[in-house]
């Protein structure tokens, strides 16, 4: 053998195993990309969740969207699950931002977001803690939210129609 066939040798054997690489690569990607869609789903979920375990914020915020004053304990506590709120729609436009949920699952959320924003007492908080936050998760919020007035959240017309006994069909 001469010098020429064992670098042709080598180069037809270079080239196979970067194919073979890439190919692996590809493959890690895509289950890469799956773990991220379902930890983002998974995230999700547990905002769900926030919710079940916080049946007394939502009651502040319903007595606040009646206009009845809180008292200082009950104002502490609505700043504290509010804010833990915020950062979890956060969290979940983060990982809109990323790709890993998608469009309709994030718009989903956006109904939650119009819905923790919408008490008068909720809104002066925002406006206090809204420099703790990312800019640009800001402009959501004031976009989504807090534009145009009343909020359109399914969630609070639900939650007010239970509180009124009565139906709202607009």
């Amino acid at each position: 053998m001469n010098w020429e066939a064992i670098g042709a040798v080598g180069e037809v054997l270079g080239a196979t195993a970067v194919l073979i690489t890439l190919a692996y690569l590809a493959v890690q990607v895509r289950q890469n990309t799956q773990v991220m869609r379902n930890s983002a789903l998974g995230a999700a979920l547990d905002f769900h969740r926030l919710f079940d375990r916080n049946e007394r914020y939502i009651a502040l915020l319903m007595k606040s969207q009646r206009k009845e004053e809180l008292t200082p304990e009950e104002r502490a506590h609505m700043v504290e699950r509010f804010l833990t709120i915020m950062r979890e729609i956060e969290s979940i436009w983060y990982q809109r931002q990323q790709g890993t949920l998608s469009p309709d699952q994030f718009q989903q959320h956006l109904d939650l977001l119009r819905w923790a924003t919408s008490s008068p007492d909720a809104r002066l908080m925002w406006v206090h803690l809204a420099p703790t936050f990312d800019p640009a998760f800001c402009s959501l919020v004031e976009s989504e939210a807090l534009a145009g007035g009343a909020p359109t959240s399914g969630m609070l017309k639900a939650f007010m129609a239970l509180d009124h006994r009565s139906i709202d069909r607009s």
